[in-house]
């Protein structure tokens, strides 16, 4: 008898209904490719779906071009508090990620919608 491991990232965007049962099998990230691929999905577009280690990335760029650097080993997390490093986290607040994400398009001409990133990162 083969177990069978539940990713309950992919369970809640399977329950969603974005991603199919399919996706089970796949990885956070092979799962995601294929939803944004087969439903023509870009960064700019508000159903874009990102893994949380992927939404920690952008995040990651987008606050870097508004010069704030968070180390590639800290964990990002959304906050409706105070913002900013907290030993071994960075606490981000929706407010602060859409003007990064605003600054970044008026820096690089790449629109990122910030709504999607929210929905893939933890809150504090």
């Amino acid at each position: 008898m083969t177990a069978t491991l539940c990713d309950p990232w992919i369970e809640r965007h399977i329950a969603d209904g974005r991603l199919s049962p399919g996706a089970r099998g796949l990885t956070r990230e092979a799962a995601a490719e294929q939803y944004n691929e087969c439903n023509g999905l870009v960064r700019s577009d508000v159903d874009f779906v990102y893994t949380p280690g992927q939404a920690a990335t952008v995040v990651r760029e987008l606050l870097g071009d508004i010069g704030i650097e968070i180390a590639a080993d800290t964990r990002v997390l959304l906050t409706d508090g105070d913002g900013g490093q907290r030993c071994w986290v960075h606490l981000v607040e929706p407010d602060q990620l859409a003007f990064a994400a605003e600054q970044h398009r008026l820096i690089t001409g790449e629109s990122i919608h910030p709504n999607p990133i929210e929905r893939a990162l933890p809150w504090a």
